[in-house]
């Protein structure tokens, strides 16, 4: 089946636009899709990361909401509690409860810090830093926080014109898309099969990068986005804006507001607060200008299914009336419309299949940002180059090649990084992010110096499933909860982190046995020619899939 055909002319502005932009973008696009897949995990992975996790999950209503309150008073002195701080309540992926507060400072200036209470235990660890950060980096880096202030627009970028490289391949494809995806092979030549997935897996895809592309593009660049809005519509008033989106982040409160000596407590306001929606959970109690006459208290609360299913309830300190309400099943779209778009984002709200599922279309949309580099770099292995643009070209794809399939080994090398690194070290964070990073940063120059694409694929792979495998090891050794023990004991999410990697570590070394290990084509099959560009310098010739 054959659609329509664009015009030629127009054909080809598409056609090298769509070339253009997807390799501007390639390499940065596929650090945001494999970080963001494996943040997705987050919650997943936080017991794994945080052996002092590890505990019975308690019901969150049994929990002295007010009593954790007055413990980190007790614990720590100079707690202010005239500054916003929150409580969210313990669950069973999260089995401890989270305290976020501030500290009082002699220059007046907020310090932020993060407390985690043993809910049977009571005992309390705090420090400015939180404990355990190593999934917080990976999904840090999936919006590039590591880069200071444009980071995060630089990411909202990179989500724009991948949307606009999306539309611009589908309109490239168009004439040839049905039946380019009925005709997927793994047979042929390379090109032909980068070229036959590239588009199969494209169009199997096509929603779901749609879908990150918008969310991730208004995301990074709300802050672009909302600024006209602000100045248009509200005179210039961006508290106006933040009123419609978020009426609890807009309202004003005096810091020289009168004390009172009784409030309403947390506990109160927990308890109301899930009797009247019992369809959904308390996740996260704040509050502001604590104990004094404009104080409020807050409750967020959602069921983790629906796209909509979140909601707010702001309390009056002083007499526990109702100031503010956002119920989950009626807010209107104004209030919903950022709820939404986090969730479609992060995958918040169907569960576990649902983020499995985000997972491989993520992994899916990577290959195609990689069969997209070498379909571009193959397309110019041709002799209407110069020597000197097969080099440059070459060099290209192997930086960018180096620069991706790197992230696999440095991915498992932050979680064995996680277990060496004593949890009670100073700066713990800073040693497991430099381990991670410097990795990173050395395997990709090592790639730089393997000019075989086959060799740099077969050695990422290899190097990251032998990681892989010793993450189990690694975390029975220091913390002693050997995989079969964490089975035992029905610690699942300790298990089935464990359990996954042993998984990836022997399939990506089956790969490399049967796959990536044999040779397509004996040296007598390549030519003196080609024999002699490579020994000049020049650009090796692309076939199959290794540079010859």
């Amino acid at each position: 089946m054959k659609l329509k055909a664009l015009k030629p002319r127009l054909h080809n502005i598409i056609f090298h636009t769509h070339t253009v932009s997807g390799i501007v973008i390639s390499f940065a696009l596929f650090v945001i899709f494999y970080a963001g897949a494996v943040a997705l995990f987050m919650d997943e992975l936080y017991q794994w990361e945080n052996p002092t996790a590890r505990v019975e999950a308690v019901n969150p209503a049994t929990v002295n909401y007010d009593g954790i309150v007055e413990l980190v008073k007790k614990e720590i002195p100079d707690f202010d509690t005239s500054q916003q701080f929150g409580i969210r309540p313990p669950t069973e992926i999260k089995p401890l409860i989270t305290f976020y507060g501030s500290l009082k400072t002699k220059n007046d200036q907020a310090e932020r810090f993060t407390a985690y209470i043993n809910p049977v235990t009571k005992a309390l660890h705090t420090r400015a830093e939180p404990l355990t950060h190593m999934s917080q980096t990976i999904y840090e880096l999936h919006y590039f926080k590591q880069i200071p202030t444009f980071g995060i627009y630089l990411s909202g970028l990179v989500a724009f014109f991948f949307l606009f490289a999306v539309f611009t391949g589908v309109l490239t494809h168009w004439k040839n898309i049905v039946s380019k995806f009925y005709a997927f092979t793994i047979k042929g030549k390379w090109k032909q099969i980068w070229v036959n997935g590239h588009i199969s897996l494209g169009v199997i895809t096509l929603p779901f990068q749609i879908i990150y592309a918008i969310t991730g593009a208004l995301l990074g660049l709300s802050i672009l986005l909302l600024a006209p809005t602000a100045f248009l519509v509200y005179d210039g008033d961006t508290d106006e804006v933040i009123k419609v989106i978020r009426p609890d982040a807009a309202m004003k409160y005096d810091e020289n507001a009168k004390g009172i000596d009784n409030s309403i407590s947390f506990n109160s306001v927990y308890a109301k607060v899930s009797n009247e929606n019992p369809k959904f959970e308390v996740s996260y109690l704040y509050s502001r200008n604590y104990q004094k006459e404009d104080g409020t208290l807050t409750a967020v609360v959602g069921d983790h299914k629906g796209l909509g299913s979140d909601g707010t309830f702001v309390y009056s300190l002083k007499d526990g009336s109702l100031i503010n309400a956002v119920h989950p099943e009626t807010k209107p779209y104004s209030l919903g419309t950022l709820a939404v778009l986090i969730k479609l984002h992060y995958a918040t709200f169907g569960g576990l299949f649902l983020k499995i599922i985000y997972f491989i279309l993520a992994m899916i949309t990577c290959y195609i940002i990689i069969s997209g580099v070498m379909i571009w770099r193959t397309a110019r292995d041709n002799k209407k180059y110069t020597d000197k643009q097969r080099r440059f070209h070459h060099r290209v794809t192997k930086f960018y090649l180096a620069i991706t399939l790197s992230m696999f080994p440095a991915i498992a090398l932050i979680f064995i990084a996680n277990k060496l690194v004593p949890m009670e070290t100073v700066d713990r964070t800073f040693y497991v992010d430099a381990a991670f990073f410097l990795g990173w940063s050395l395997l990709t120059i090592t790639g730089l110096f393997w000019n075989d694409y086959r060799k740099l694929n077969r050695n990422y792979l290899l190097t990251g499933s032998i990681l892989g495998l010793f993450i189990p090891v690694v975390n029975g050794i220091i913390t002693g909860d050997w995989i079969w023990k964490t089975l035992v004991n029905e610690q699942y999410y300790v298990f089935s982190v464990d359990l996954t990697w042993i998984v990836i570590g022997i399939s990506g070394l089956l790969i490399c046995r049967y796959y990536l290990h044999k040779k397509p084509l004996s040296k007598k099959r390549i030519s003196s020619k080609i024999v002699q560009e490579s020994k000049a310098g020049s650009s090796p010739k692309v076939e199959t899939g290794i540079v010859k």
